[in-house]
């Protein structure tokens, strides 16, 4: 009888709690998307790019070369001046051009949009009209991510002013490199450099490294502050007007300006 009861006690735990088989296959409801990594159109000058999948395609726009360019491994590719961007009431925006005796319509729809191939969250979902086809996929403009690129001075730090005790280059400050995926700078004592990654709303910095100088304490302090807030993940950031604002959430961290 003890037996029995032993058998139907396991049997009843093992309905109630999934195996490490079944675990290991579950997906977190609200894991994150993986951080796109643009580098490679933003050395390209790439400002507007689209993808899809099934069949697979791509769609780029590069203004300082003036060309559209729409590619497809079936053929169905078109390079074009690129034609005005016309605004759209919901705050999308469409290309519309003649190559030929083809025509290109490109529709950018605000909405979150994951690509299924790789995971990534793109801002626009995008529906292209190529020689009476359609595609649909998804985008990104990259001209918010553009403007990281540059030399930012620390300005403000949790809310607090970062007095200037010289030149700036004694206060802390970052140039970003996006196009090579890397960060250099100073913590205000000491040299920084490491690796960087930016979407259109987060930025990734690290793993970091720094030279071990000796500092005054006041500088240690702000060394430890600085570092810890780079560090934070995600974190998220505003670029515009000279000014780049980093926030944990809602909660600005950090302000900079940037280097004239």
């Amino acid at each position: 009888m003890r037996i029995l009861l032993f058998g139907l006690l396991l049997a009843t735990a093992s309905c109630r709690r999934p195996s490490t088989q079944i675990k290991s296959t579950l997906t977190p409801v609200n894991s994150p998307a993986p951080l796109a990594d643009y580098s490679r159109y933003l050395k390209a000058g790439d400002a507007v790019v689209a993808l899809g999948n099934e069949p697979s395609w791509s769609l780029t726009i590069n203004p300082s070369k003036n060309i559209l360019r729409f590619k497809t491994p079936a053929g169905d590719s078109i390079t074009t001046p690129v034609p005005d961007r016309i605004t759209e009431p919901n705050g999308g925006f469409r290309y519309a051009a003649e190559a030929g005796s083809d025509r290109i319509v490109a529709l950018f729809r605000p909405d979150s949009c994951v690509d299924p191939m790789s995971g990534q969250r793109f801002d626009y979902r995008v529906d292209v009209t190529v020689r009476g086809k359609s595609y649909a996929g998804c985008g990104v403009s990259l001209q918010q991510v553009s403007l990281l690129q540059d030399i930012w001075v620390l300005a403000e730090l949790n809310g607090k002013p970062i007095a200037a005790t010289g030149s700036d280059r004694e206060r802390p400050r970052l140039e970003i490199m996006l196009t090579e995926g890397r960060v250099t700078g100073t913590t205000g004592c000491n040299r920084l450099s490491g690796s960087v990654k930016a979407d259109t709303r987060q930025l990734l910095f690290g793993p970091l490294i720094t030279t071990k100088m000796a500092c005054l304490n006041d500088s240690t302090n702000l060394e430890r502050t600085f570092l810890t807030g780079l560090q934070t993940t995600p974190l998220l950031y505003r670029v515009g007007e000279g000014r780049l604002t980093l926030l944990s959430g809602n909660t600005p961290l950090m302000v900079f300006r940037k280097v004239d």
